[in-house]
């Protein structure tokens, strides 16, 4: 055990000598005073409190680390004793101190198998854990938090945390702090979601990021847990890219396989329906019906071929498409579609325009096939920089539990949501149905 014995007494000396005896190390060299500064002290195992000098100091500079150690004071400093330095003990002569000292090695030795202990899983933890103050200066990362940031665990204490961050939530990260402090209201702490964090070398990752606050000492720090998610947001890229890959196939099979064939059928038909005009056949009037209804299923294969092939939409072509969206569900479903546009619905990005239009049409066959759904009204918002597409319904509601065989239609849609940074929540409507929410912050 080491010891650390602070402040200038008469009995110091002796103080020394009895910590030696037992076979400990007393880290203040030639029995000077050691400042909080100094290297000795971070080594210390226990602090013992000898003179004033010793107890201002500790209240100071050091009372913090005092925190974190065991501590005793002589007896004498008792009245001068306040609640910034937390005192385990107190004695009142070296035989004294003599008769506490294996109740205090025990004590020591309790903490010190804890302290491992608490390492061992800190550290062998997958996850990244990083701790910090109020401040937002990094108190301690586990090694998976090194691995994930590529900085070391020494590069980082010290820091502020926003290093590992990207603009423009790093500038905003001590705002977070603060306001969360003041107000209560959390913007990060206790809520946990997906970021972007940023490596040492510069490179960018999404990580699912949760915060949580503690209080040790009587200050508040903060515990964020990281997962580094770039590979499961690859394997969602490949199966969007699989999805679009078979949506394109059968759209393309739709358009060119059936839909000619249709229209061969059709002006077979055709034929059919003359030849029985010349002869007067009392069949020609089915022959032409035939031939009607063969129209309309062409055109219809069409339609859903249109519907299957990637959608690139830029600007305000969102607007128009799901205009069409619900058009289309109207003639196939036999139900009422309506659209709800408030605010200037644009979005430059073709790929989460497509996205966007995609889980839309998701949610309107979903509200179709397994709702049950009469009616369905879209909205498209755009409220301060968030762009908000709400599908309401009057079915069956959705599910409290997905059954085991269900499809991959609403796994697809999450992933949709999550690729174009935005978040998505199904849910049961009060009033009856289910209501999609895709909300895409331009944050």
């Amino acid at each position: 055990m080491h010891v650390l014995i602070v402040g200038l007494h008469e009995s110091a000396a002796d103080i020394s000598s009895l910590i030696r005896s037992r076979g400990h190390t007393v880290v203040t060299p030639n029995g000077t005073q050691a400042t909080s500064n100094s290297e000795n002290t971070l080594e210390a195992d226990l602090i013992l409190i000898v003179g004033t000098e010793g107890l201002q100091e500790v209240a100071a500079e050091n009372h913090e680390y005092a925190k974190q150690r065991v501590c005793l004071a002589h007896a004498s400093l008792s009245h001068m004793i306040h609640d910034a330095i937390h005192i385990d003990d107190l004695f009142n002569d070296l035989d004294d101190l003599s008769t506490r000292l294996p109740f205090i090695e025990r004590r020591v030795g309790i903490r010190d198998v804890k302290e491992r202990e608490f390492a061992a899983v800190f550290h062998s933890t997958v996850d990244g854990i990083i701790l910090i103050d109020e401040r937002g200066t990094i108190e301690s990362v586990n090694r998976s938090a090194e691995e994930i940031f590529g900085y070391s665990a020494k590069e980082l204490k010290g820091t502020n945390v926003s290093i590992l961050m990207p603009m423009p939530h790093s500038e905003r990260h001590d705002d977070y702090i603060r306001n969360y402090l003041e107000t209560g209201t959390a913007k990060i702490i206790g809520i946990g979601r997906e970021v972007t964090g940023r490596r040492k070398n510069g490179d960018l990752f999404p990580m699912d990021l949760g915060v949580s606050e503690i209080r040790k000492h009587g200050k508040i720090f903060f515990t964020g847990i990281v997962r580094d998610i770039s590979e499961r947001r690859r394997l969602e890229h490949e199966v969007l890219r699989i999805s679009e890959q078979e949506r394109r196939r059968i759209g393309q099979d739709l358009h060119d396989g059936l839909g000619q064939m249709l229209t061969g059928i059709g002006l077979i038909s055709q034929n059919m329906g003359r030849e029985m005009q010349k002869e007067n056949s009392h069949f020609e009037d089915r022959a032409r019906e035939i031939t009607d209804l063969i129209r309309e299923a062409d055109q219809m294969a069409r339609n859903l071929a249109h519907g299957l092939v990637q959608v690139e939409l830029e600007g305000d072509g969102l607007t128009a498409a799901l205009r069409n969206l619900c058009k289309n569900a109207e003639r196939f479903f036999d139900v009422t579609c309506t659209l709800e546009i408030e605010g200037d619905i644009r979005v430059d990005d073709s790929s989460a325009a497509s996205n966007i239009y995609r889980i839309t049409q998701e949610a309107i066959s979903n509200a179709v096939k397994h709702g049950q759904a009469g009616v369905i009204t879209v909205s498209a918002t755009d409220q301060d920089g968030a762009l908000e597409i709400t599908i309401n319904d009057d079915g069956i509601g959705f599910p409290t539990t997905l059954s085991e065989d269900r499809g991959m239609g609403v796994d697809i849609m999450g992933y949709r949501a999550r690729v174009i940074g935005g978040t998505l929540t199904i849910d049961r409507r009060p009033e009856g149905g289910t209501r999609v929410r895709c909300v895409l912050s331009s944050e």
